[in-house]
């Protein structure tokens, strides 16, 4: 007798990705689909970026971590995403006060 265990099934990851963030993305989602697919709906916003950093610290002190590639690939993604995205709560330009 053979168990044959599938991945949950779900759509597969959006293609409006710049093409190296898109097979990273991809690359994530064979692997991990809910996570995958919220990068990719929110990739361009400021809530990717505290999502990605969720990820990369443990806050909750009870994970176990991803596996070396799919945690360098998080990585690089936070690396481009930081690039494109300002952060409104870390932004000087708040503090600067006009007269």
């Amino acid at each position: 007798m053979t168990l044959k265990i599938s991945r949950p099934k779900g759509p597969p990851p959006p293609t409006e990705l710049p093409s190296g963030v898109q097979t990273d993305v991809s690359t994530i989602w064979k692997h991990y689909p809910r996570i995958g697919e919220k990068i990719a709906l929110l990739w361009g916003s400021a809530e990717l970026q505290k999502y990605l950093n969720n990820l990369i610290l443990d806050g909750r002190g009870d994970r176990e971590g991803f596996p070396p590639d799919i945690a360098s690939i998080i990585l690089r993604l936070h690396k481009e995403h930081s690039m494109i995205v300002v952060d409104n709560e870390k932004n000087a330009w708040n503090n600067v006060m006009i007269y």
